[in-house]
């Protein structure tokens, strides 16, 4: 009966020693960079319902047009980047859709 409890004891022991080997996934992770296409433009070439947007805004008729900018996303959405200058050393950037509709970011 010893031998039958110490033999039992021992196969309990060398069970709990053993590590379950777990096969491992190797990722190879990818990244996708994907760009958007800037460019400047005139302000006179911002279209017209982004000039009467701008011209409608009470807190940007003091402010001188500094530069915009033409973005088109990857969907193929086009955004308009306008830079105002309020007097300070940083501008004040605002960001429009074709429609003249002001984007918050």
């Amino acid at each position: 009966m010893k031998k039958i409890i110490l033999m039992s004891a021992m196969m309990v022991a060398g069970a709990s020693f053993v590590t379950p080997t777990i096969a491992k996934v190797i990722s190879n992770p990818m990244e996708i960079t994907l760009q958007e296409e800037k460019t400047q433009i005139k302000p006179d070439e911002l279209p017209t319902p982004v000039k009467l947007t701008i011209a409608g805004d009470d807190t940007l008729k003091e402010l001188t047009l500094a530069e915009a900018w033409q973005v088109k996303k990857v969907d193929g959405v086009v955004h308009f980047k306008v830079a105002f200058d309020n007097g300070t050393e940083d501008l004040l950037w605002k960001t429009y859709d074709a429609e003249g509709n002001e984007i918050k970011e």
